[in-house]
């Protein structure tokens, strides 16, 4: 899982290259899903999920601005935890009454609920700079640099594995993309904020660059895979219509 705002981090800004890793979080949900028949339906439910970033590279150490050492290794983390309401269309392969497995396909929107950012820089933030920034600014938040609504695409396809008439097994794998800026960018962050919360959130910087820079930067959006196992339990059999077979003679022999 990944935030796309690496083009933010100008090279220019940095002593040697960034490095993006792959994020691995986990997340947890239940899915409703109403089918209209055996082939379609709807699908919505409640997930948490967890969205995070990770760089490393070289960088000049900020906080000593004398210093010659200009190769400080560093790592950096930022994690995000987000509720997901979807509201998917589905598609399921017919599964006739010996059939053991079938295959599900979904597509469409999903809105996003932020609960929580953290951050975690490697070598840390100065205590000194910290905590003289949050005497100053007792109430600030990473949450404040980041929209509390996020509104993307998802889709997937997933085995359902019938072990009996109501209970079914699934594998699955989902894949979600927001389609709007997660950066809140009307929140103006405090002059004395350490470089690590200018944008990209988390990232070592070897200058501060301007607030307003933020107004010309990319969007960005978090892109991730998802891979799932889960349960579910029928609550409703779908029953098909009676076909009926019509005899037009009468009890006389008229046609």
């Amino acid at each position: 899982m990944g935030v796309e705002n690496f083009n933010d981090y100008n090279p220019d800004n940095a002593n040697g290259e960034q490095n993006i890793v792959e994020t691995y979080r986990i997340g947890a949900g239940m899915d409703y899903i109403h089918n209209f028949n055996q082939n379609y339906g709807l699908q919505t439910g409640i997930y948490y999920s967890g969205v995070g970033q990770k760089y490393s590279g070289l960088v000049s150490d900020f906080y000593k601005p004398g210093s010659t050492d200009t190769n400080v290794n560093y790592t950096s983390h930022v994690y995000m935890d987000y509720i997901r309401i979807p509201f998917l269309l589905r598609f399921n392969s017919v599964m006739e009454d010996n059939d053991r497995i079938n295959v599900s396909i979904f597509m469409g929107f999903q809105l996003g609920v932020l609960l929580d950012v953290k951050s975690v820089t490697s070598p840390d933030i100065p205590t000194t700079v910290v905590d003289s920034f949050y005497a100053q600014n007792p109430h600030f938040n990473l949450r404040q640099l980041y929209n509390t609504l996020d509104f993307g695409l998802s889709a997937g396809a997933q085995l359902n594995f019938k072990i009996r008439d109501w209970e079914y097994a699934h594998i699955g794998v989902r894949f979600d993309r927001s389609i709007t800026n997660i950066e809140n960018e009307n929140y103006v962050l405090p002059d004395n904020a350490p470089v690590e919360f200018l944008y990209p959130v988390s990232t070592k910087k070897e200058i501060r660059e301007s607030h307003d820079d933020i107004l010309a930067g990319y969007p960005s959006q978090y892109i991730s895979v998802n891979v799932y196992v889960g349960m579910s339990f029928r609550v409703k059999t779908i029953i098909p219509p009676k076909h009926e077979i019509r005899d037009d003679d009468d009890s006389n022999g008229n046609q």
